[in-house]
């Protein structure tokens, strides 16, 4: 009798650890992830096609009854292009992607690439570079940190070029155009005599319609599904090189929550989520052109692409302010700005790319 009673205590209390223990394994995370911007846009697109399947698939795969519940809110259904930063340090979303180049303010260090234009038109490259300096740079990984946010992938765009409503067929030709760019990429105009005008993919078609700029300084990938080749039917390739311009970001409090094996998983994918993004642009970018030729050959206005000769190229390249050598003064009080210049030319140079100006050797 005493032998059966402990066996039917034994017994209960196996079923009532293993129900405590079924009941915390089957834990339900619920994450929003959302941008500012469209996922016609590669860098968004993949958040949802790529990043949020892939972490399903992975916490699935742990067997311990974790799930993701997410909820997805691309396109500014959460907050606009000005807010990427503070929307996901605030918590608005738990899962973002920062624009960082409109935050030099909050991200100083972080426009590295934006002082260092005319290196390379290869965003595998760049985006390989800027994984590498944002894992093992303390200075750039305080500042994600201190805007409280875990950085999960870099994220860039093709090269740049010129889009806009007049013809540009040299250097001179930009003086006195009111040309869109967005943040610090205004900087690149810098000696042409052109004015700056800031803005984004998201403002572009309506600025240079309503003559609050003439054109901009963009990415075939951005202008095509934005149309705004509609508006701004001169084409110039400049190739003023691919960009490192922000990243796939968490919140860190958010971040905090998950269990470990759930924060290897979101950090791993959000590599995997940048280095798709560097084979997607490449692939994109000259069907971007092809498509924006063919489209835009039936408008009232036809789509012409012409080339910026060489000569004139090296001009703006020459002329341009030692942007570089300016930003790492100006920065130097907030951190290692002049070494995170050379780390990054070094690194570029390591993987085989001969800039057109060497920026490091200016400083």
């Amino acid at each position: 009798m005493i032998k059966r009673k402990f066996l039917h205590t034994s017994l209960a209390s196996a079923l009532l650890l293993a129900g405590m223990v079924s009941a915390h394994a089957e834990e339900t995370f619920k994450l929003t992830i959302a941008s500012s911007h469209p996922v016609a846009l590669p860098w968004v697109g993949l958040m949802s096609t790529l990043f949020v399947p892939e972490v399903n698939k992975r916490v699935a795969a742990l067997n311990k009854g974790y799930k993701i519940e997410w909820r997805e809110a691309y396109g500014g259904q959460l907050y606009k292009m000005n807010a990427t930063l503070t929307s996901v340090e605030q918590g608005v979303t738990d899962i973002g992607w920062v624009f960082h180049s409109l935050e030099a303010a909050k991200m100083p260090l972080s426009q590295f690439g934006s002082v260092t234009p005319f290196t390379t038109d290869d965003v595998r490259i760049i985006l390989d570079v800027a994984n590498d300096m944002n894992e093992k740079t303390p200075a750039l990984k305080k500042e994600w940190d201190k805007n409280n946010m875990v950085f999960l992938g870099a994220t860039g765009v093709d090269t740049y070029h010129l889009f806009t409503k007049n013809p540009i067929t040299s250097y001179a030709d930009l003086s006195g155009r009111k040309i869109s760019a967005p943040g610090s990429i205004g900087l690149w105009l810098k000696g042409s005599g052109a004015v700056p005008v800031d803005g984004s993919l998201t403002s572009y078609y309506t600025d240079i319609q309503t003559g609050v700029s003439e054109g901009t300084i963009s990415i075939a990938t951005g202008i095509l599904p934005n149309k705004i080749y509609e508006v701004a039917p001169n084409i110039t390739t400049v190739n003023i090189g691919a960009l490192y311009i922000g990243g796939m970001a968490m919140n860190k409090d958010s971040y905090g929550r998950l269990p470990p094996e759930v924060q290897k998983i979101v950090k791993d994918v959000g590599k995997e989520y940048s280095k798709a993004l560097g084979e997607t642009l490449m692939q994109r970018y000259q069907g971007a052109l092809k498509t924006m030729a063919e489209v835009g050959a039936k408008q009232s206005n036809p789509v012409r692409i012409t080339a910026l000769s060489d000569a004139e190229r090296e001009k703006w390249v020459k002329t341009m302010p030692n942007l570089a050598a300016d930003w790492a003064k100006a920065n130097a009080s907030k951190g290692p700005a002049k070494e995170i210049v050379k780390a990054y030319m070094h690194a570029l140079r390591e993987r085989g790319v001969k800039p057109a100006r060497d920026w490091d050797e200016e400083l």
